[in-house]
């Protein structure tokens, strides 16, 4: 990779470079001690030695600091396909089956169950693509800083997406369980009043002569009730 190839590149010059530069250091020393006839010139020539070095350190650090940020944009956009990438798949991976009965859906609200808990390893990801995008817009501007944005707002997008399918599904199952436990309700109450007919139409029947009178009528006339045997009042 070329940011660990010039760090390493930058790390051997600055060692073996400050090593020379201290010993022309020295040697001039020794020559303006010395009382050297060229002193000023050595000394000029020590100087001009020493920017040139100071320059070139500089001159690395930008270096290093421009692959490093380089290396961190390109970073960041491989990381942000990839969890957009995750999230999508996550996405297809959402079914659309309810199930015909009660234990069917039961059995598809836990898969889901278990399927929110799997997404949810995706919002860490989708923070640190956040994150970083927002360090990112800081050391960039223009077109560059836009592209950030964009890329930001795309991860969020099927990020949120993602969450909202996920909880009108997790949504329309409670309902669909809680309709098929009414439906069951109904079905079992109609079911025990069906018997309860039936056990009624096995009772045994009164007799006729079992039906009893109400009172007198006008004129002493004895008046049955409901009497099945008759059809007069």
């Amino acid at each position: 990779m070329l940011r660990d190839k010039f760090r390493e590149f930058a790390r051997d010059t600055s060692s073996i470079g400050q090593e020379r530069v201290d010993g022309v250091n020295g040697m001039a020393d020794e020559l303006i001690d010395s009382g050297h006839s060229e002193n000023a010139t050595v000394a000029e020539w020590k100087d001009g030695l020493n920017e040139a070095w100071a320059d070139l350190l500089e001159l690395m650090d930008t270096r290093t600091q421009m692959l490093a940020a380089s290396f961190e944009l390109h970073r960041f956009y491989h990381e942000s396909r990839e969890t957009l990438g995750r999230v999508l798949d996550k996405q297809q991976q959402l079914p659309e089956e309810v199930g015909r009965d009660l234990n069917s859906v039961e059995t598809l609200s836990r898969m889901h169950t278990t399927y929110q808990h799997d997404i949810q390893a995706l919002s860490s990801q989708v923070k640190q693509v956040e994150e970083d995008a927002a360090r990112l817009r800081a050391a960039y501007a223009g077109e560059k800083a836009e592209d950030i944005q964009r890329h930001e707002d795309t991860v969020v997008e099927a990020w949120n997406a993602l969450l909202a399918a996920s909880n009108s599904r997790k949504q329309l199952l409670s309902d669909t369980v809680e309709k098929f436990r009414f439906y069951n309700l109904v079905r079992d109450l109609m079911l025990w009043m069906d018997d309860v007919n039936r056990q009624i139409d096995a009772q045994e029947k009164p007799r006729c002569g079992e039906w009893g009178e109400l009172g007198l009528g006008e004129g002493g006339v004895t008046r049955r009730l409901n009497n099945p045997c008759s059809g007069i009042l």
